[in-house]
């Protein structure tokens, strides 16, 4: 039998992250049948001996967490060799393929990501496990999610009609799952409107590509509108992840007279990259790496604010605006 690390245990099931913390480091593995080793405050050291001294076969963390890991000076020194699975969310920096093969060359395991979910629903709502392969998960578009979990529909509708829309089109997720929530608590008028005939309403913006994967693209209230043209912010962070300068970065709008929107990236570089790239530079590597209307104005921050589930605090990116 093996055992279960849960790093960051107190950040994650804070607030609204408890359930998928939840979810994730302690129901999955205990229904498994294995011990779970939990750590209170995140330690990269603790988690190596963790893993080291306990046998741990299962990680779940950060991807921050996991770059700590792979950076530590005693690395070499821990033996991992148990590992057998582990599964990331990206807040700050973003999973990609660099990451992904930088771990499995030193523990041989592959990185999967946290996939898509909703507290009022179950929380893991689709998966991507076996999608892995040639990092088919990694570049199958923006905000890949997988499949829907076994027992658990999920279609694509338009916002105003609520009817579905073609595969491949952008519309509203709403969620069918057997353990869907009775109601908000002491709020029938919001239970009403966000759940209509055994469907959940999520809000989020998704889209069904023709081969049946769910692709998460952000909340409604995130999305810009440049020029009439809807653009997520996921995306332009997505892209921007995977320049080799790029630590982390977060995508807000703000107000244009001439475009309606224009995007800003908050920008926080590697500490190994800073000094070496300019505002300019990235931005005409965005240029030409995306299409021209999503090229963002960029500005480097030293560190991204975080809410204290490890997610950027885009109200406080609002505010330096």
């Amino acid at each position: 039998m093996g055992a279960y690390l849960f790093d960051q245990f107190k950040q994650i099931i804070s607030e609204k992250g408890f359930a998928a913390g939840e979810n994730a480091g302690i129901i999955a593995p205990v229904m498994a049948n294995m011990p779970v080793v939990l750590l209170a405050r995140w330690d990269a050291a603790a988690v190596l001996t963790a893993i080291d001294r306990y046998h741990v076969t299962g990680l779940v963390a950060v991807v921050d967490g996991l770059l700590e890991i792979m950076n530590h000076p005693d690395f070499s020194q821990y033996d991992l060799r148990s590992l057998r699975s582990v599964t990331v969310s990206s807040f700050v920096t973003k999973l990609n393929v660099d990451i992904r093969r930088r771990w499995e060359k030193l523990t041989g395991v592959t990185v999967r990501e946290n996939s898509y979910g909703m507290t009022e629903t179950h929380t893991s709502d689709t998966f991507t496990n076996s999608m892995q392969t040639d990092d088919m998960d990694l570049k199958s578009g923006p905000g890949f999610c997988g499949f829907p979990v076994p027992g658990t529909q999920i279609k694509i509708v338009d916002f105003a009609t609520q009817k579905p829309v073609p595969l491949g089109e952008e519309g509203e997720i709403a969620i069918k799952t057997p353990s869907l929530m009775k109601g908000y608590w002491r709020n029938p008028e919001a239970s009403r409107k966000d759940i209509v005939d055994g469907w959940f309403h999520t809000g989020d913006i998704g889209m069904l590509d023709k081969e049946g994967y769910v692709h998460y693209l952000g909340r409604t209230k995130e999305m810009l509108k440049i020029k009439g043209m809807s653009i997520f912010p996921t995306e332009i962070e997505g892209l921007l992840a995977m320049h080799p300068a790029v630590d982390g970065c977060a995508v807000i709008g703000m107000a244009d007279l001439k475009k309606g929107e224009i995007p800003v990236a908050f920008v926080q570089l590697r500490p190994d990259h800073q000094g070496r790239i300019t505002e300019d530079e990235l931005a005409s590597w965005c240029l030409d790496n995306m299409a021209v209307y999503k090229v963002p104005a960029i500005r480097f921050i030293n560190n991204l604010p975080l809410t204290d589930t490890g997610k950027v605090n885009k109200k406080v990116l609002y505010s330096r605006l």
